[in-house]
């Protein structure tokens, strides 16, 4: 995983204190004045989401102003920093609170009862780790697919609010294990939760149509719901207020499994695709990707 400059033990137990000590209200307007600092200060940034914007939005209206929506983009993902470290000090049930409605959960229902487990997959949209936890306090059986943190000290953080909850790690970065252990976790006709709109590593990704342009997808989710017979239910966890989100579940896409494999694999990433600019085009102001496309 790449690094960045917030990426440090200290920070981290500075704004887990903060946000512990501090009412909620107090914790959300330092967000938001913090975001705002952000937004004055890193030309760069406001280039690189103005640019993505610019390629969402050919030839389609966009929700509001652009101006307004990069302002949003910032004050949003302050909101989902202050969020995050509210949620390392929930237990179960009060997370639960913060996914207000799961919306198309009979999916995972009827994929579960097929008998192969369902793959989840999810973009830097909304609050991923809110959705994983609201489902798991609904009683699924949730695996997340993980990629280690810059430091042992966040890593740990991070990895033990989830598995005080119940969700299970699976960290996939460096040994084949991990991909072993995902089909295992479908094989038990669990649920396997993973990101799929950010390539982390060039050899396990494929060109595909995004946005109308060529960018490069990561194809491990589409490989292993192919591998294992499992289906691909998109799913996302949108803000609708500070500290209330809603969980969305897709149907499952219409995957492909031959005879010719690199053509279903085509296919089933242009699905990915479609569905990631729907959500994306409709809440950009939410998707955490600062990075040029």
């Amino acid at each position: 995983m790449r690094e960045h400059f917030l990426d440090k033990p200290f920070l981290y137990r500075q704004a887990l204190k903060t946000v512990s000590l501090l009412p909620a209200a107090v914790t959300y307007g330092l967000a938001r004045l913090v975001a705002a600092l952000a937004y004055l200060f890193s030309p760069r940034d406001r280039r690189h989401v103005s640019h993505n914007f610019d390629l969402i939005f050919n030839g389609y209206n966009p929700p509001a102003n652009r101006k307004l929506l990069l302002w949003r983009f910032f004050q949003n993902y302050g909101i989902y920093v202050v969020d995050f470290f509210r949620l390392l000090n929930m237990t179960l049930e009060e997370s639960q609170a913060f996914a207000q409605l799961y919306q198309g959960h009979h999916h995972i229902d009827a994929a579960l009862q097929r008998g192969r487990g369902a793959v989840l997959l999810t973009a830097h949209l909304g609050h991923w780790e809110i959705g994983g936890l609201g489902l798991r306090a609904m009683g699924y059986p949730v695996n997340v697919v993980a990629l280690k943190h810059n430091t042992t000290f966040t890593n740990a953080l991070i990895n033990v609010m989830r598995m005080r909850h119940g969700i299970r790690i699976i960290e996939v970065e460096e040994s084949a294990y991990g991909a072993i252990d995902l089909v295992k976790a479908l094989n038990r006709n669990e649920v396997v939760a993973v990101l799929g709109d950010r390539v982390f590593a060039t050899d396990r990704a494929e060109v595909t149509t995004f946005f109308n342009r060529p960018v490069r997808l990561p194809v491990g989710p589409v490989l292993l719901a192919m591998a294992a017979r499992a289906p691909i239910l998109p799913a996302f966890s949108v803000m609708e207020a500070p500290g209330r989100y809603r969980g969305v579940v897709e149907p499952p896409l219409d995957l492909k499994y031959g005879p010719d494999r690199k053509k279903a694999l085509q296919h089933n990433l242009r699905q990915v695709a479609t569905v990631f600019e729907q959500y994306i085009r409709r809440y950009p102001d939410q998707w955490y990707i600062v990075e040029p496309l």
